[in-house]
């Protein structure tokens, strides 16, 4: 498998070959969609709440008496059929993570890699410079390889550089991302992924699958 490779200021400079053991895998869609599920789930918070009949205040009298008025019995203002009472079965703090295996996981991210492979939406870009780094040229960067505009863009890159992540975090279709720590969803959505020379090296020796030639 092969992919196009870029020098730092973003001009061809040929071909590389991607590791067969990561971006060579059979493609699943179904656990593709399991590990994606389980991202999205594990990000919500979980913390809704309303208030039911206990919990709301006031409605302590009861509004008229018993018997004897015509209208229906009521105990309370504050009980659910009236304005500002509590809520029936609403819906209360819960957690909605659950846990994937990491080899599953691992498997999953492979199964991703291995489909942008296929429909050749991978570029290799070699390390920009640090002392290089500003939005307006790492822009130009992506514009010279041709990604931008008209794609939106993972920049998988090797560790959290916090004057890279700045020069980067200007770009609307750019999601930038650290290689030690992929989000399957980012992945998988967005249309293109470039990875720098240093962060395909972590990917080959942290998602390899021992079983498959490399």
């Amino acid at each position: 498998m092969k992919a196009q490779k870029f020098d730092a200021t973003g001009k061809k400079s040929g071909d590389v070959n991607l590791p067969a053991s990561v971006f060579g895998a059979e493609v699943n869609l179904g656990l593709i969609r399991e590990i994606i599920d389980a991202e999205n789930r594990n990000r919500r918070q979980g913390t809704h709440k309303v208030k039911t009949v206990s919990e709301v205040s006031g409605g302590g009298k009861k509004p008229w008496r018993q018997k004897g008025t015509g209208n229906a019995r009521q105990g309370s203002t504050r009980a659910v059929q009236w304005k500002g009472g509590g809520i029936s079965h609403g819906p209360v703090p819960r957690d909605y993570s659950i846990r994937v295996p990491e080899k599953k996981r691992r498997a999953g991210i492979r199964s991703v890699l291995s489909f942008k492979a296929s429909k050749e939406a991978i570029s290799v870009l070699a390390d920009p410079k640090v002392d290089e780094y500003s939005t307006k040229k790492m822009h130009g960067i992506f514009k010279e390889m041709g990604v931008i505009p008209g794609s939106t863009v993972v920049f998988l890159t090797l560790g959290a550089d916090d004057k890279l992540r700045r020069s980067v975090s200007n770009i609307p279709v750019l999601h930038h991302m650290d290689a030690g720590r992929i989000n399957a969803p980012e992945l998988y959505y967005n249309s293109r992924v470039v990875i720098t020379e240093s962060a395909l090296a972590h990917l080959e020796k942290a998602y390899a699958n021992e079983g498959a030639k490399s």
